[in-house]
């Protein structure tokens, strides 16, 4: 069933019951479905047809829901943006997209007139705050008559256009249908054990696919969700106490930050029961979970497929380290360059495919206007995911690497992740980035771009990797800057990266060999 319509099932059934707690604020199913079909009324007003895509710039606040559900209750696609977007992205989106109608935040508006004029035929409607002139305010849109719900919105029909980071190359639209994300939020909510009496906080931003599938989890299950509006590493712990959640689903870097704030005595006291995580540093994994008495579960998923993989929600069956077995809606294996399937202990290309229930909706995956990307994207059957993994005898998945960001070094291929996860384990770094650079023998050495937290030598992290690592992965090259480029979900953007010429210019080199012969 379309997650919209599940929600104004719910809506109707139970008005009263409470969806959202907001800074404070609650907000019921009603209150939102209202709001939601508000929107639905002021596009149906419009001389646009169905199908037409309707933008959404908004930050973690309810009317990101309200514009989500009633454009698609309207019959229309929903296009979200990242809040971070201006200049050319934000024009190139805008158009590779077609939007022509944008709700967009009072703050962020300076950043779209910069370009409205370049963009035709594209109506603006700011949220929260004046409208300037040739825009409408939200107050306009929320004065209409509820709108109804369009048969448009059932399975297999375009539900969002949701555009890729863009850590590797130019974001691209991926056409997201109906029916699919609530078959996986379903999934995940049985896997980890969500009920009605759960309160699913959401940290990342609603534009993000993570805080989407938090959305429809919190739906399917039928309980209900702790909007923040952005998240913050100090205050983390006391939001989730104060809006009482029992789950969220957050990203390795994330976890990271968490984990290198100082202890606190009240660290365990939290209603947090399980964080469902992606890319989760194995270092810190078990750390994490005794720190704040709670469960970790590791998964895997893409933009373009949602979630794959998970480990079980039980700890004495998972594999810390691994992005767990496949989920019963798809099917998952490691293929080699000939897309043949690849035999436990041998590394290739993580792909996925639908298993029977998902067949319909998940082999239309496509990006938008896209058929040679598509094409590219679905090959021998298997939707290729660009990354490099391995599987075990038990069918446990471990994702090693980015394909585009193995390092090959001295014939051995070292997966940066590994390496960035050990450097981040390290209580005086706060960020780090690994990438290969070209060496005098036509091969890659390794440099490690560091944040750090408070002075550390390349000497010191150098010894503490020889402990966790390979000697011929440890980085010889160390650069130390004060940022590092990231999407806003924290994940660094390697593309930037890598296109820059200067990486080992003010790096120190060290001899990696000499700290091994001296290390204990």
């Amino acid at each position: 069933m379309p997650l919209p319509r599940r929600f104004f099932e719910l809506a109707r059934a139970r008005p009263d019951e409470t969806f959202l707690w907001v800074e404070g604020h609650e907000m019921t199913r009603g209150a939102l479905a209202t709001a939601a079909l508000k929107v639905a009324g002021f596009l149906e007003s419009l001389p646009i047809a169905a199908g037409t895509r309707i933008g959404v710039m908004l930050m973690n606040r309810p009317e990101f829901l309200a514009v989500w559900f009633g454009t698609n209750a309207a019959g229309m696609p929903l296009v979200p943006y990242n809040a971070a977007l201006r200049g050319d992205d934000l024009e190139y989106q805008l158009r590779h997209s077609r939007t022509r109608l944008l709700f967009v935040e009072a703050a962020l508006f300076p950043d779209v007139i910069a370009i409205l004029e370049k963009i035709e035929d594209l109506t603006v409607v700011v949220v929260g705050g004046g409208a300037p002139s040739g825009t409408i305010p939200w107050e306009f849109v929320t004065s209409f008559d509820p709108g109804t719900i369009s048969e448009e919105l059932r399975d297999g029909e375009i539900m969002e256009i949701v555009y890729t980071s863009g850590t590797t190359s130019r974001p691209k639209g991926v056409v997201w249908r109906f029916g699919l994300m609530s078959l996986i939020a379903e999934t995940l909510t049985r896997h980890l054990a969500l009920s009605s009496e759960d309160r699913l906080m959401v940290v990342l931003p609603l534009f993000h696919g993570n805080a989407q599938l938090s959305t429809a989890m919190t739906i399917m299950c039928e309980g209900s969700m702790l909007l923040v509006p952005r998240f913050t590493v100090s205050r983390f712990w006391e939001l989730a106490r104060q809006g009482g959640a029992t789950e969220v689903n957050l990203l390795g870097p994330l976890l990271t930050m968490l984990h290198n704030q100082p202890p606190a005595a009240n660290d365990d006291d939290n209603p947090i029961r399980v964080a469902f995580s992606a890319a989760t540093p194995a270092p810190i994994h078990e750390a994490f979970e005794r720190r704040f008495g709670l469960t970790v579960v590791e998964g895997y998923g893409l933009t373009e497929t949602g979630i794959n993989t998970a480990n079980p929600l039980d700890p004495a069956r998972r594999k810390v380290g691994s992005i767990g077995l496949a989920l019963p809606h798809n099917e998952v294996a490691i293929l080699g360059d000939d897309l043949a399937e690849l035999p436990p202990g041998r590394p290739g290309e993580i792909c996925v495919r639908p298993a029977a229930m998902t067949d319909d909706l998940m082999q239309r995956i496509e990006y938008v206007d896209d058929p040679e990307a598509t094409a590219t994207l679905w090959r021998g059957g298997w939707l290729h995911t660009g990354d490099e993994g391995v599987m075990d005898e038990e069918g446990f998945f471990t994702f090693l690497d980015r394909k585009k960001d193995v390092i090959r070094r001295r014939g051995e291929n070292i997966a940066s992740q590994q390496v960035e996860h050990a450097l981040l384990s390290h209580p005086k770094v706060g960020q780090a980035a690994v990438v290969g650079i070209p060496s005098d023998l036509g091969e890659e050495e390794v440099l490690a771009l560091i944040v750090a937290l408070e002075p550390v030598t390349p000497e010191e992290l150098a010894a503490y990797c020889l402990e966790r690592l390979a000697a011929f992965k440890v980085p010889e090259w160390y650069n130390f800057v004060e940022e590092l480029p990231t999407t806003p979900t924290g994940r660094v953007k390697k593309a930037l990266l890598k296109a820059r010429g200067d990486l080992a210019d003010e790096a120190i080199k060290i001899n990696v060999a000499t700290i091994a012969r001296t290390t204990p």
